[in-house]
C-alpha cells in the first residue's frame, strides 16, 4: 500500500513539473503551438515559408544586379543586394534553425517525460 501512495505522489509531482515545463516551452517556442497539430507539420510549413523568403529576395537580387549591370555598375547592384536583401534571407533561415532546434529540444524533453510517466504508472508487481 505504501508503494502505491509514493508512486501516486511521484506521478502527481511529475505531472506538476511537466505542466510548468509546458508553459515554459509555450513561451519559448513562440509561433509553434503545442497540442494543436504535430510540431513536425508546423515546422514543415515554416520551412516552406522560409524557402519562399529565400526565393523572392533572390529574384529581386537578380533583377537589381541585372538593372545595375545594364547601366555599367554591377558593384552597386551587389552592394544593394548584400545590404538590403541578403539579411532578409539570412534572418529567415536563422529564425527557422532556432525554431527547429527548440522544437527538437522540446520533443526530447516530452519523450523523457512520457518514459518517466510510463515507468511510474507501470503496473505494480503481483501480490502473492
Amino acid at each position: 500500500m505504501h508503494a502505491n501512495v509514493s508512486t501516486s505522489t511521484a506521478l502527481e509531482e511529475l505531472e506538476a513539473r511537466w505542466h510548468l515545463r509546458q508553459s515554459y516551452w509555450r513561451r519559448k517556442l513562440g509561433r509553434l503551438r503545442l497540442g494543436v497539430e504535430p510540431i513536425e507539420e508546423q515546422l514543415a510549413r515554416y520551412r516552406r515559408v522560409t524557402w519562399a523568403l529565400t526565393a523572392v529576395p533572390s529574384v529581386l537580387a537578380v533583377m537589381f544586379l541585372t538593372l545595375f549591370s545594364v547601366f555599367g555598375r554591377p558593384d552597386i547592384g551587389l552592394i544593394l543586394d548584400a545590404i538590403v536583401l541578403l539579411p532578409m534571407v539570412l534572418v529567415a533561415w536563422w529564425d527557422y534553425a532556432m525554431m527547429a532546434r527548440r522544437a527538437r529540444r522540446y520533443r526530447e524533453e516530452a519523450a523523457d517525460y512520457l518514459r518517466e510517466k510510463e515507468r511510474l504508472a507501470g503496473s505494480p508487481p503481483p501480490i502473492p
